[in-house]
């Protein structure tokens, strides 16, 4: 499995955030948003703004309510559809 596939399974388990994605594959946050502005080119993750539209769609809403509990500056990302299209 490549780096890019790696980050998309994160995102999909629920590590949405640049530094916790970084820390759980041991390479630098600076790559990381490299590989994240990949995938948004490539249609298969969305960042989500804080207090916009798209937490009433993220998949996290459950635990959080649908406010956003990430700290100011940090952002989040989740999967489109086109990600959960992609066979395994």
């Amino acid at each position: 499995m490549g780096k890019l596939e790696k980050v998309l399974e994160l995102i999909k388990e629920g590590t949405t955030r640049e530094d916790e994605i970084a820390e759980k594959l041991g390479i630098e946050q600076e790559e990381v948003a490299g590989m994240i502005k990949i995938l948004e080119s490539l249609g298969y993750v969305e960042r989500i703004e804080y207090g916009s539209k798209a937490c009433e769609t993220c998949p996290l809403k459950k635990i959080c309510g649908g406010s956003c509990l990430r700290p100011t500056g940090v952002e989040a990302f989740k999967l489109t559809d086109k990600a959960f299209s992609l066979k395994k």
